[in-house]
């Protein structure tokens, strides 16, 4: 009770010097403030200010998974509330970096938002460095990680997004990189009794071992396994090189990257193998930690065609008799359904010979490039009844009226109702003839 009477106390007293008590509970990230500032606004009555801030959470709940590094041309409609979520793997010591580039309308606003998934799918908001439309995170820990993209209301336009990782580490030898790593982190060692705490890598004897980040030379000895070593703390990490064949530094030194530590040797158990580096990453608690995915660079991926761009937002349909509706843009991502010939669909985006879709049930998921067909030839012609169940669009209500009557041709399918091409060129929803009422 004690507690809460003085809570009050300080927001009575915040009141009284001009701070107002909704600046103490406002969002903290864009994204939350522009909402916050919709609701606030002459807008908040509107059904689309609702329907943007649904979007916004119905893609939390509904992501495509891919593998990074990865890059999509997408199109936004500015006339429909919309946003996408990309859920994927990161390791600890990667730097993930997200890129976005605004290819037509570069005035608009948009929020990228990046959450950490923790055990149960709950979603934990992370703050992420850099500026408007360049973000990157370091990786703390393994796991998984969601992207949010989402334009400002009434805005959108074509965009290119690239959701990648660099190393957050220099590498501890000159004119060498992860790809000269020989032995990995957990590979077996003494017979398989225990596991390699590191990396190993080979050099010449005399090679400069350089700092891989600023810190402070917490160690300096020799011993059985390692020989040789020199333990550089670093914040939440020490990093601890061994084998050497010289230590140059002293214990309380203040080391910037780059900064030689000592040089290449086979000191300590590797007595017997070529001279190499074997360097090992340890957080708080001298837990090992895999230096590989500080290291790591991801590969670049070429750019997208602007060609693509008349793909975006329009009715595409299924070729074959049957495809695998997929997650991610890969067949080894899981099968999400399987849709029939002649399902149709709204093409989002495309990323490396894959379609990023949306059902007309709101489902997101990749396709081949290769199953896919615009729907510019009609299947059919059908006439329209009076009597006939039609939809304005997927989630409208059931009506019949005779002003719709007459002939339209058949795009495609979806569950129990055609798409087609009404004679005046509105798209309607008309109840297949032979399916149930």
């Amino acid at each position: 009770m004690k507690n809460i009477s003085l809570y009050v106390l300080v927001i009575l007293c915040l009141s009284c010097q001009g701070t107002k008590i909704e600046q103490l509970l406002r969002p903290s990230s864009p994204y939350g403030r522009y909402l916050q500032g919709l609701k606030a606004s002459d807008l908040k009555n509107y059904s689309m200010v609702r329907e943007w801030e649904e979007a916004g959470k119905r893609v939390l709940a509904d992501s495509n998974q891919v593998e990074l590094p990865y890059k999509e041309l997408t199109r936004f409609d500015p006339a429909e509330p919309e946003a996408a979520s990309f859920l994927f793997s990161a390791s600890e010591g990667q730097k993930i970096t997200v890129d976005l580039k605004l290819l037509s309308d570069t005035s608009a606003t948009w929020f990228i938002d990046l959450f950490e998934v923790k055990e149960g799918g709950e979603l934990e908001e992370l703050k992420i460095e850099g500026e408007k439309y360049t973000s990157k995170y370091p990786v703390k820990s393994g796991d998984k990680f969601l992207l949010r993209l989402q334009p400002e209301l009434l805005r959108g336009g074509l965009v290119e997004l690239s959701i990648s990782y660099t190393p957050s580490l220099s590498f501890p030898l000159l004119e060498k990189s992860y790809l000269n790593i020989a032995s990995f982190f957990g590979d077996p060692r003494a017979g398989g009794r225990r596991q390699h705490e590191g990396v190993d890598i080979f050099a010449a004897r005399g090679t400069p071992v350089l700092a891989v980040r600023e810190g402070r030379v917490s160690r300096v000895g020799n011993n059985r396994l390692g020989g040789k070593i020199v333990r550089i703390s670093s914040g939440r990490y020490f990093f601890y090189y061994a084998h050497l064949d010289s230590q140059l530094v002293a214990v309380g030194t203040k080391v910037k990257p780059g900064d030689t530590l000592g040089t290449v040797g086979n000191t300590g158990n590797a007595r017997t193998t070529a001279p190499h580096l074997h360097f090992g990453i340890y957080a708080t608690g001298w837990k090992s930690v895999d230096p590989l995915g500080f290291f790591q660079k991801a590969p670049e991926l070429p750019g997208s065609s602007m060609a693509d761009s008349v793909l975006f937002s329009n009715w595409a349909r299924v070729k074959p008799a049957l495809v695998n509706l997929r997650q991610g843009p890969s067949t080894r991502s899981m099968i999400l359904d399987k849709l029939e010939k002649q399902a149709v669909f709204r093409i989002m985006g495309k990323t490396q010979g894959w379609l990023r879709i949306r059902l007309p049930d709101e489902r997101q998921g990749f396709l081949a490039e290769n199953l896919v067909e615009l729907v510019e030839t009609p299947l059919e012609q059908r006439t329209i009844q009076p009597s006939d169940f039609l939809k304005v669009n997927w989630w409208s209500p059931v009506f019949q009226h005779s002003s719709f009557s007459g002939k339209a041709e058949v795009l495609g399918s979806f569950g129990q109702f055609d798409l087609v091409a009404a004679a005046n060129g509105i798209h309607l929803w008309v109840k297949k003839q032979d399916s149930p009422v």
